[in-house]
């Protein structure tokens, strides 16, 4: 703290923070408010949505089905096959708060298998004893008032422990992927909006190869052809294959304001490369560029074509 005179003579105090102290306020400010952050948390809203829609469905059917064969037994199973299974799916959710803090620190990636992996593992651990915990402690307390006798349960016994971990092990795996498919499509959403903005502002193009990121001219692309699932690029310096529809392609071109036309559901060209539009018999067209390639164009993207260079 710091002594200071106010301007009318009284004395203040002033906490002082040393640069560090600011340095860290700030850089867990921008933590919170970066795009790749909030993205994450979209994410996990929506895979937490999935997540409780799915344990709702998995409690219903297994109490209906306990209650079923309790039925077939001869027994009246009343609330305690839907309070056995509610103890659980209440204590799993609990337990799944888990998975997205051990996500952002161990994400799920071939790169960082070797991290990731153990981590994971005793992070499962970890779930099965928080769900086994709080399941029991549910069901001790729910089953005297409600259906009249005492649950007993095993703890001291390993067989029980590992019984329960192999069922637990299974949930936990299977709401990490929720929560990392979440992500990854949230991820892919952010990426394709970054290229949009860089194909608006700089006219450069984004694009996925493999593991590598290409960076193109818009201007330079002649033309594109469809290839299964990747798209064919020719450029004034090459060929690059990159991963994405021919569709894709043509709404990030669009951005660019570039004059590149859709003349066949397989190609896109660079208008101003266009040398040559011949028509054939069939009403489709056939299309010479500068650079010497031939391509086909379809009847259905005629009215897209330059008028001023297609002949009778």
């Amino acid at each position: 703290m710091r002594t200071k005179y106010g301007a009318e003579g009284r004395v203040t105090n002033l906490p002082i923070y040393s640069k560090r102290e600011c340095v860290s306020e700030n850089t867990m400010a921008e933590k919170h408010t970066h795009p790749e952050a909030i993205a994450d948390a979209h994410a996990d809203q929506r895979a937490w949505i999935f997540v409780l829609l799915f344990t709702a469905a998995s409690w219903f059917v297994l109490s209906v089905s306990l209650a079923d064969d309790a039925t077939r037994a001869g027994l009246q199973p009343g609330l305690e096959p839907w309070l056995r299974e509610g103890a659980s799916h209440i204590a799993s959710l609990i337990g799944f708060l888990i998975v997205p803090f051990m996500l952002s620190r161990f994400p799920v990636s071939l790169q960082s298998w070797k991290t990731s992996l153990p981590a994971h593992i005793l992070a499962s651990i970890v779930f099965s004893i928080i769900h086994t915990l709080i399941m029991v402690a549910i069901r001790k307390m729910s089953y005297p008032p409600l259906v009249g006798y005492t649950y007993e349960f095993g703890l001291a016994d390993p067989s029980i422990w590992l019984y329960e971990y192999r069922k637990d092990a299974y949930s936990y795996v299977l709401v990490v992927t929720f929560f990392a498919v979440s992500r990854t499509m949230e991820q892919r959403r952010l990426e394709a909006q970054a290229a949009r903005s860089d194909a608006r502002k700089e006219g450069r193009l984004t694009l996925k190869s493999g593991g590598r990121t290409l960076f193109l001219n818009a201007e330079d692309v002649i033309y594109a052809a469809a290839a299964s699932n990747y798209v064919e690029i020719t450029t004034q310096h090459g060929t690059h294959l990159a991963r994405m529809t021919l569709s894709s392609l043509e709404r990030l071109l669009a951005e660019t304001r570039t004059n590149h036309i859709r003349v066949h559901r397989s190609y896109i060209v660079h208008g101003d490369h266009i040398q040559e539009i011949i028509p054939t018999r069939d009403g489709n067209v056939t299309i010479q560029l500068d650079n010497g390639v031939t391509l086909t164009g379809s009847r259905g993207y005629r009215d897209r074509l330059p008028g001023e260079v297609q002949h009778a």
